[in-house]
């Protein structure tokens, strides 16, 4: 379903796209603001095409409004009949805890949130995706202050309490950062809940309830809301055991001391990368960015096993360049991959900052479980420039274990 933010008005501009990627074929929806004149308020609005089997009624369930509204808002003459393809204008409640099937909105701060997955109900055992995007809806920039690389959060409820949450377990960089999202402007973020509570365990069919965070400083304790209703079902078969994590780290040349030539390091692969002694630990680290204005990437694969959790550490530190001006993200990653090569996904969460020390800071990350069919796990490390960096970035001491 793909989903739009467009301002009317005089001397409004259309903001950029924002889209959340599900079937192809799937029913539209578009999210609208428009300005009242008789009350001075911003309404937002989503406008759906009627799809075969839809009511009014079910329609109205989806969107957590009445069929009353509905047929006010759409000029409906027969409440009882709509044609498939027809175009219908929604407003939705801003609620916390909004009842929309499978999309809620809330209005926070001047951000629309939109949490949305692609379906309500699921057999049990089934992977459940998750979407929150939020959106500067007002006609100034907003800024978003962070206490650590932590950006955002799900939390799955049952009956008030807490069953699962995305960070529980994870590794943050305990470094500050701040986000600035100018009018229309919007980020997205999509993770899977496999039904395990924190525990590990898998969660008993029933009715929960999905909340989606922004932890920007004065805003972690608002949400947005939508209710997932796991069916019974036949239980999937229980992952293959995971066996003895093999001990110690996993990489090869993992301190980047060994090169082939100064811009190639044994056991690595890498584009625009150089030989630097601005080690961390030992003689050499490797600088990425040997083009400062030029993305640059460091990889190594190593043979992996389904059902594990990874760690990831490694110190990093900026360069400062003559004249220096660093304006760059690093971005650190975790990759699967079954043993035929074929990439099955990336692992939450994912590394990524815009500040990096010019001394050395150790930085870590821990994965969820390894799909089923992995073979291999690959670390990524990408350092992409803005325009105008004179900055590169080493890399060292890194460390990849199963744990």
């Amino acid at each position: 379903m793909g989903w739009t933010v467009k301002e009317n008005g005089a001397g409004a501009v259309a903001a950029p796209a924002l889209y959340f990627y599900g079937e192809p074929s799937g029913p539209r929806q578009h999210i609208m603001k428009h300005h009242s004149h008789a009350t001075g308020e911003r309404v937002f609005m989503l406008t759906y095409v009627v799809q075969p089997g839809d009511t009014l009624a079910s329609i109205a369930r989806r969107f957590n409004t009445t069929v009353e509204r509905l047929v006010a808002l759409n000029n409906i003459s027969d409440p009882d009949r709509i044609d498939v393809g027809m175009v219908l204008t929604i407003e939705p409640e801003e609620n916390g805890d909004a009842g929309g099937d499978p999309v809620a909105t809330r209005i926070i701060g001047g951000l629309l949130y939109v949490l949305s997955t692609p379906r309500r109900t699921y057999r049990r055992g089934e992977t459940i995706s998750l979407t929150l995007a939020k959106v500067n809806i007002q006609n100034s920039p907003v800024t978003l202050n962070y206490p650590t690389g932590q950006r955002f959060d799900f939390v799955v409820l049952r009956d008030g309490r807490e069953v699962w949450r995305w960070s529980h377990g994870r590794s943050f960089a305990q470094v500050a950062g701040r986000v600035v999202l100018r009018p229309g402007e919007s980020q997205t973020f999509r993770v899977t809940w496999d039904q395990r509570n924190n525990a590990g365990n898998l969660v008993v069919p029933g009715n929960f309830v999905v909340r989606g965070y922004n932890v920007a400083r004065g805003l972690a304790q608002q949400f947005v809301s939508l209710p997932v209703n796991i069916a019974p079902g036949m239980a999937p078969a229980p992952p293959p055991p995971a066996g003895v994590c093999p001990p110690g780290n996993l990489l090869r040349n993992p301190d980047l001391e060994e090169w082939r030539d100064v811009n190639t390091p044994d056991s690595w692969n890498g584009t625009n990368i150089f030989r630097t002694p601005l080690s961390c630990r030992g003689r050499f680290a490797a600088g990425m960015g040997a083009i400062p204005g030029r993305q640059a990437t460091l990889t190594q694969s190593v043979p992996g096993s389904p059902g594990r959790l990874y760690q990831l550490s490694f110190s990093a530190r900026e360069i400062p360049g003559r004249p220096p001006r660093g304006d760059f993200t690093l971005e650190a990653a975790v990759f699967f991959y079954d043993a035929q090569g074929r990439l099955i996904s990336r692992a939450d969460p994912v590394f990524s900052e815009t500040s990096i020390p010019e001394a050395c800071r150790r930085f870590s990350l821990t994965t969820g479980l390894s799909p089923a069919r992995t073979g291999r796990v690959e670390v990524r490390f990408i350092f992409t420039p803005a325009a105008g960096n004179n900055n590169p970035v080493a890399v060292d001491e890194v460390d990849l274990r199963c744990i």
